[in-house]
């Protein structure tokens, strides 16, 4: 199986990125309106596998932008990831991330997790956003394992309590973990982020909407 092989390998202590920035961490919720989160961001192209494509996270208009140019050809992918490690709390279940975009598909918000090796990603993929803000609820349990483009099916479930970073990506693949290579424009991109934060998964809420109905009420 892929991840066994990945596992047996690969060294999670070569994870790519600055010195500097590994003894930070940051916990959510992320306010992108905040000009210290952008320089925070380590830009990882296609560049490492002979593409062309550049991307940087600068702060602009009062929210931060991840933005570029996608070259298709070689890699075909853009990314970006945040230098200090991300840290959930135990029971994390959905994330919710407050954007904007040029339209586009193929935009994706990845996570990396203690419990993988090196170069193996959680991806999901962004439903298409406009120029006017939405909330995108992204469940954990949502997000697919890739490798290098690749689906890593054997890969361990992700858990908010193991989850160790984050990063930004536009990539040609519109669907997580390989699947599905799509006709994405190249060109000049742009995501505009505003807050990422974390809630509880539908179930849960319900459950407690259930238990405060039921719940006696004094006189």
């Amino acid at each position: 199986m892929l991840f066994t092989r990945l596992a047996a390998f690969v060294s999670a202590s070569t994870r790519l990125g600055d010195p500097s920035m590994l003894s930070s961490s940051r916990s959510l919720p992320i306010d992108f309106t905040d000009p210290a989160v952008a320089p925070e961001w380590i830009a990882v192209d296609d560049r490492v596998m002979g593409g062309a494509s550049q991307s940087r996270v600068v702060f602009s208009g009062g929210e931060t932008s991840f933005e570029g140019t996608l070259i298709v050809e070689g890699g075909g992918f853009a990314s970006a990831r945040l230098g200090p490690e991300l840290q959930l709390q135990r029971g994390v279940e959905v994330l919710v991330l407050e954007a904007s975009s040029d339209g586009r598909l193929g935009y994706k918000l990845t996570l990396t997790s203690a419990a993988t090796p090196n170069g193996v990603s959680y991806q999901f993929t962004l439903p298409q956003l406009g120029e006017k803000r939405e909330k995108v609820r992204m469940p954990l349990d949502q997000f697919k394992p890739s490798y290098r483009g690749r689906a890593v099916p054997d890969a361990p479930p992700l858990r908010a309590a193991e989850v160790r970073g984050m990063g930004l990506m536009l990539s040609r693949y519109e669907g997580g973990g390989g699947e599905g290579k799509q006709p994405i424009a190249p060109g000049d991109f742009w995501l505009r982020l505003r807050r990422l934060e974390a809630t509880e998964s539908e179930l849960t809420l319900n459950g407690r909407r259930w238990v405060q109905r039921d719940a006696p009420t004094s006189e």
